[in-house]
């Protein structure tokens, strides 16, 4: 192989769009682990908040929802710190977490001007715009001052909004397993053959930028090769999170981890469904939690859940609940000081059926900002306050 050849088939094997991984086409550098992960959980559909922080000690909330609320002796108590609220049944894998004080409940999150579209609350959510004028994601944005393209990391199918930058979007991975780089046998050992020899000049530059796609590929090996030391709910968001800790575990160096959890939306015949999720949630992040204790890494990884509204207060004829406004983020993590960052919720006090927002958004996404130590005004556009998650 001459130094012609050399130079085209390796940057051939770089370009290998169709037979490598988008997250090893993008570039071959692999970064370091980094000290502090953000994961981030987007519940699709508009997580009812009423029925998973429930005001149980609260008559009017029975009184509004007499077919779907949740049974008084069912509820999980959340003791003095929890100003007359419990938690939803399916929520006590959770319930450890909140006990030593690593799980922040941050009741009727939202903005101002509320919109009740799932898609364009949505995106207002993943832009950190109310406004609508900005068209890239927050964590795209911070994606964009990085100069890792392993800084952040989807696990799904399409890459959404919120990781989309000017300059970049996070790569989608669908699983752990699919990650692969096939080359032929004898063109796989020729190259091994030759990027072992120091070269001149541009090929050497080539070559450099081979060694570190090897290195990547033996990463990927090292996480495929860990196997999760919890349990997971065998469903598509149980693996995606049984994967964000096989990468986190090989040392893939992302610092953000973004996955998805579809279904809130229930306009009818709710508690079935939510309580169904609910267990998935629990169950996952508990397992999740588990693994990263394992890996010694519990104190490094913040978890962060939203939903892109709540629903409104009273049921409907279905035994359902309408979208609504303010809703419930959960953030919890070795290193988080949990707690309640709200109060019981007011339900005279309402706005077209529909919880008010209390706090918003933006200041819990400056807290998870602040975790993983970016400028704050340069992704949202200001200095927002970060609520004192850590």
């Amino acid at each position: 192989m001459d130094r012609r050849d050399f130079i085209k088939k390796s940057l051939l094997t770089l370009a290998l769009g169709g037979a490598a991984p988008s997250l090893l086409s993008k570039s071959a550098l692999a970064a370091q682990s980094k000290d502090k992960i953000l994961v981030v959980v987007n519940l699709f559909g508009g997580n009812d908040q009423l029925n998973t922080l429930v005001p149980f000690k609260n008559d009017l909330y029975y009184r509004l929802r007499p077919n779907i609320a949740i049974k008084r002796e069912s509820v999980l108590d959340l003791g003095q710190n929890g100003q007359n609220l419990g938690l939803h049944p399916e929520l006590r894998p959770l319930m450890s977490m909140w006990d030593q004080g690593n799980l922040a409940l941050i009741p009727q999150v939202g903005y101002p001007n509320p919109n009740r579209s799932h898609f364009i609350s949505t995106s207002i959510w993943h832009t950190a715009d109310p406004t609508r004028k900005e068209e890239t994601g927050w964590l795209g944005r911070w994606g964009d001052l990085q100069d890792d393209p392993f800084c952040d990391t989807f696990i799904g199918g399409a890459s959404p909004q919120a990781v989309t930058g000017h300059k970049r979007t996070a790569p989608a991975v669908s699983g752990v397993d699919s990650f692969t780089l096939r080359m032929p046998k004898p063109f796989e050992e020729a190259l091994e053959k030759e990027i072992a020899q120091p070269r001149l000049g541009p090929a050497e530059g080539v070559r450099q930028a081979m060694l570190s796609l090897r290195g990547a590929l033996d990463k990927i090996g090292r996480i495929r090769a860990y196997s999760n030391k919890a349990q997971y709910p065998d469903n598509p968001f149980g693996k995606a999170m049984a994967d964000v800790a096989r990468m986190i575990a090989g040392g893939l160096g992302s610092s953000v981890y973004y996955t998805t959890l579809g279904g809130w939306d229930t306009h009818a015949a709710q508690p079935p469904r939510q309580q169904e999720l609910l267990s998935y949630l629990a169950q996952t992040l508990s397992a999740f939690r588990q693994d990263m204790k394992a890996l010694g890494r519990d104190q490094d990884v913040m978890i962060m859940v939203f939903s892109e509204f709540g629903r409104q207060v009273a049921e409907n004829a279905s035994f359902g609940t309408d979208h609504g406004q303010g809703g419930l983020m959960l953030v919890m993590g070795g290193g988080v000081r949990g707690g309640l960052y709200g109060s019981e919720p007011d339900l005279e006090d309402l706005e077209l059926n529909a919880l008010k927002y209390k706090t918003d958004f933006r200041n819990v996404y400056a807290a998870s900002l602040r975790w993983i130590q970016a400028d704050i005004q340069k992704v949202l556009g200001a200095n927002f306050q970060p609520l004192g998650l850590i």
